[in-house]
């Protein structure tokens, strides 16, 4: 079977809704949505039509698995949200980071990938260097700090930014385009996991413009998990976290 294709539903055969019955999954007349960005090398649309990376496969790989049917659907991160915390349907955003103010709105699945630790993509001609602290790089007043509206990096960063003075700058931006608003002088910095970084200094002019610096002590990243809303099914979840193809460390 191949993996899940991007806005496929295929219908469930007989045998396989009278197995999913047999183990207590009930029968849900809309097939979930597994929302997710273009985020290389965590989700991106293949050449066949499937999402693949670092998140996106053992996701796809686990609903193989399970025999649980899915629609993929390309989704800006703060509609994830409301369609999760606010929103009808059935709907599960892929890779984000389990908090206790999520949690509280919508289901987790196990840990589909842990992230290696943050450091910074920074304009060359700032003064952040690789071996700072984290704390010591957001502290700096003098270097714009640019963060993402809505998203998580982390209980410890997550504290130095709302402790910040001057405020960061925010943005709704994906994670490319807040690359080129660093090349185009608009912030001097931004936070971003080191797999991420690498992807991103492919960018055209990337390269000449922007260098990656790491934090000194910086622990291990975040565990990125499948986000679900209330209404999907807890015996769906169960089934999805079941056949993860294995527990990530």
């Amino acid at each position: 079977m191949s993996l899940l294709r991007l806005g496929s539903c295929l219908a469930m055969p007989a045998a396989m809704l009278a197995l999913g019955l047999a183990l207590g999954v009930p029968a849900v007349a809309q097939t979930p949505t597994v929302d997710y960005q273009e985020r290389v090398p965590y989700s991106n649309l293949q050449p066949d039509g499937t999402v693949a990376g670092l998140t996106a496969t053992p996701a796809a790989l686990a609903l193989q698995r399970a025999g649980l049917n899915a629609t993929w659907a390309r989704t800006p991160s703060q509609r994830q949200l409301a369609l999760i915390q606010e929103g009808e349907g059935l709907h599960c955003g892929l890779g984000w980071f389990r908090n206790a103010q999520r949690e509280a709105l919508g289901r987790f699945s196990k840990a589909l990938y842990r992230d290696r630790p943050f450091g910074a993509l920074v304009r060359n001609d700032s003064s952040l260097r690789s071996g700072i602290s984290d704390e010591q790089a957001v502290a700096a007043r003098t270097e714009q700090l640019l963060v993402k509206e809505g998203y998580s990096y982390g209980a410890r960063l997550d504290r130095l930014i709302v402790q910040r003075v001057p405020v960061p700058a925010g943005t709704r931006a994906d994670t490319p385009q807040m690359a080129r608003m660093l090349m185009a002088g608009r912030a001097s910095w931004m936070i971003v996991g080191a797999e991420e970084a690498e992807a991103l200094r492919l960018e055209p002019g990337a390269a000449a413009a922007l260098r990656v610096a790491s934090f000194a002590d910086m622990p291990a990243g975040e565990t990125r998990h499948l986000y679900c809303n209330r209404p999907v099914p807890e015996a769906w979840l169960a089934r999805f976290d079941q056949a993860l193809p294995a527990p990530v460390p």
